[in-house]
């Protein structure tokens, strides 16, 4: 059983000391109170809950990896804070951003990674996932071989859009009206290995 190290609460100068300076050079906003794992992390379940039964999360602006970080469940950082850097390699069930900073390396995220709405940003180095889903984020992912699905309707690149989701995808995962895809109802299909895209469609015939 691995042995997590004891997080430390330091101040985002101290950590940024530390990690000379890999912080101030990623992080975009003002931030205070860092939670700092030094080594690898372990953690099973969800992201948020395992960390917050090792250190509590009050009063946290960012969680700091220096090491790598495996996480048996998904990772899904939808509030403004906790933010999260790791500096080692990560791998998870999903990457998930919302309205905070997310700084990766290299990882491996099992189902997906998905960026929601513009607040936040979410940057990786290059990653294995099969799919990446954009929500109008400022999404600075390198995944190559993954299917891009951008489901707000403004990127021509993206190998699925409003012009073809609807078509392409089962109908259990997609919001007819808006053109785009549901993603927890996504989501849940690959976690129960149910196909999500139609015969043919995208050039798989399975869609897992």
């Amino acid at each position: 059983m691995t042995k997590n190290s004891v997080p430390e609460r330091l101040s985002f100068a101290e950590a940024n000391t530390r990690l000379v300076p890999a912080l101030s050079a990623s992080f975009e906003r003002e931030y205070d109170d860092v939670l700092l794992f030094d080594g690898d992390l372990v953690l099973e379940g969800g992201f948020l809950e395992a960390v917050a039964g090792i250190g509590s999360l009050d009063g946290v602006d960012l969680v700091v990896v220096t090491g790598d970080l495996t996480v048996s469940g998904p990772i899904a950082l939808y509030g403004s804070l906790p933010g999260l850097y790791v500096g080692g390699t990560t791998r998870a069930e999903t990457l998930e951003g919302g309205d905070c900073e997310i700084y990766i390396q290299e990882g491996t995220f099992t189902h997906l990674v998905y960026g929601d709405y513009n607040h936040g940003i979410l940057e990786t180095r290059t990653i294995e996932t099969p799919w990446v889903i954009n929500y109008d984020h400022d999404l600075r992912v390198s995944a190559p071989g993954a299917r891009l699905v951008d489901n707000y309707g403004h990127d021509d690149d993206a190998d699925f859009g409003s012009a073809n989701i609807v078509e392409s995808f089962v109908a259990e995962v997609v919001d007819v009206e808006g053109e785009s895809i549901d993603v927890p109802e996504f989501l849940e299909r690959l976690r129960a290995g149910l196909p999500v895209l139609r015969p043919g469609a995208g050039g798989a015939a399975d869609g897992a």
